[in-house]
């Protein structure tokens, strides 16, 4: 196959199919985007910025913890306001006669998947138009975090406007915020 994304795919597919853990795919899946050229810098925060008016650019930074996943889950789901599939059920079924617009009304622009003990995923619209994205995965000792922030303004991805969420997110998993 030449072409890497087809490449990609096709062996994100095996290795799902064969039942690897996430990290296993994780490692898999960085092993190939090296070998075909494609990979970000594997820093712990890579940052690209837009260099056309309306496409969507990321500044990803990642966390390795010494906290428990699902503790850390739980914790940057309280703090950062996050909503869950748990929590869209509980208020379509509060027995209120607006419970599908109150349902509706808190998950518009969230996103949530989970697998207790072993991964999570959080999204939700943040400042406007940009969007703030969580995954916690189990690193065996901890945690392993990647937090992304997405962003059609360029001003919006340098460190003078995410700083502040960078240094914040350790703190709020290590139970200090």
């Amino acid at each position: 196959m030449k072409n890497p994304s087809l490449r990609l795919s096709a062996l994100l597919f095996a290795l799902v199919a064969s039942g690897c853990s996430q990290n296993q795919i994780n490692h898999q899946i960085n092993q190939l985007q090296q070998l075909i050229g494609t990979q970000n810098p594997t820093a712990s925060e890579s940052q690209q910025k837009a260099s056309i008016p309306g496409i969507r650019n990321d500044v990803v930074k990642t966390y390795t913890l010494p906290v428990n996943v699902d503790v850390a889950a739980m914790r940057l789901k309280q703090h950062y306001n996050f909503t869950s599939d748990a929590d869209v059920a509980a208020a379509r079924n509060n027995g209120q006669g607006n419970a599908g617009w109150s349902a509706s009304a808190i998950s518009e622009g969230a996103s949530w998947s989970a697998q207790p003990g072993s991964y999570y995923r959080m999204s939700r619209n943040w400042a406007g138009n940009d969007r703030l994205t969580i995954e916690i995965s189990n690193s065996g000792k901890g945690s392993t975090i990647m937090a992304t922030y997405r962003s059609s303004n360029p001003e919006h991805l340098k460190p003078e406007w995410t700083s502040r969420l960078w240094k914040q997110i350790p703190e709020v998993v290590g139970g200090l915020e």
